[in-house]
């Protein structure tokens, strides 16, 4: 009984079907979602190739942006560089080598870094980016070499104080200078320089400006703000021969 029930309601939903009216609906039911799958499908595609199609130009553009970028980089040190050289024709006596850094020495500290400088020397050299005092090589290895920061413990040369000259010695990371005769006048606002009587740097690199001034029992110190203090440096030069009062030249290695 079940099965002969079950072959006529199949015979029955095959006559509807053939019925005009309902075959007419149901076609017209069935292309309409044809049409609408196709059309989803279509969509699909169209929008994956322009996914395709924005990720392939963003990939271009962010490539062309660091080339972009290196070449303002390189357009960057080659007018540092320039504004170096011009610097240096005015000085009469020094003799300065472009050298690159390498490297970070020590992370996390950023004060020490390594430089391409690769010929051997026996006192400190000094390191300056345009006109400004940065730090100190302090030894030399088969094709580099250590260089300290300004902003490191261990960097100290000598230096002027203000239009009078004062003599004094600077050191790194406090970033004071030391031993200033006590019967010298320093001003806050002093601007300090090089002095070269350490043969480090010639006379004259800018080093910073007085910012505070303690009286200590047999001599001042003066605390400064440094006009170099960058810790991602890309390049210095280094100074390789300086010059005595009589404007005699003085090799710095040997």
């Amino acid at each position: 009984m079940s099965r002969r029930l079950l072959v006529y309601l199949a015979l029955l939903i095959i006559g509807i079907f053939q019925i005009p009216v309902v075959k007419k609906y149901t076609l017209e039911s069935a292309n309409s979602l044809k049409s609408s799958f196709s059309f989803f499908v279509t969509s699909i595609k169209e929008t994956y190739n322009e996914y395709i199609e924005q990720k392939n130009t963003l990939k271009n553009l962010l490539e062309e942006n660091k080339f972009l970028k290196d070449e303002i980089q390189k357009i960057a040190v080659k007018y540092a560089t320039c504004k170096d050289l011009k610097y240096f024709k005015k000085v009469k006596f020094p003799n300065v080598v472009f050298t690159q850094v390498i490297s970070y020495a020590a992370l996390p500290d950023f004060t020490q870094v390594y430089i391409n400088y690769d010929k051997p020397f026996t006192i400190p050299r000094g390191l300056v980016y345009n006109n400004l005092a940065a730090g100190i090589a302090i030894k030399h290895y088969s094709n580099y070499s250590l260089a300290l920061l300004n902003s490191n413990e261990k960097t100290s040369y000598t230096v002027y104080i203000g239009k009078n000259k004062i003599p004094g010695i600077f050191y790194g990371k406090i970033n004071t200078v030391k031993y200033i005769p006590k019967f010298k006048p320093v001003k806050i606002g002093d601007i300090v320089i090089t002095s070269g009587l350490d043969g480090v740097f010639y006379q004259g690199v800018l080093v910073g400006k007085v910012i505070e001034v303690f009286e200590k029992k047999l001599y001042q110190e003066a605390k400064i703000k440094l006009f170099y203090n960058d810790l991602n440096p890309k390049f210095f030069y280094v100074i390789e021969t300086v010059a005595n009062k009589k404007g005699v030249k003085v090799e710095s290695s040997k």
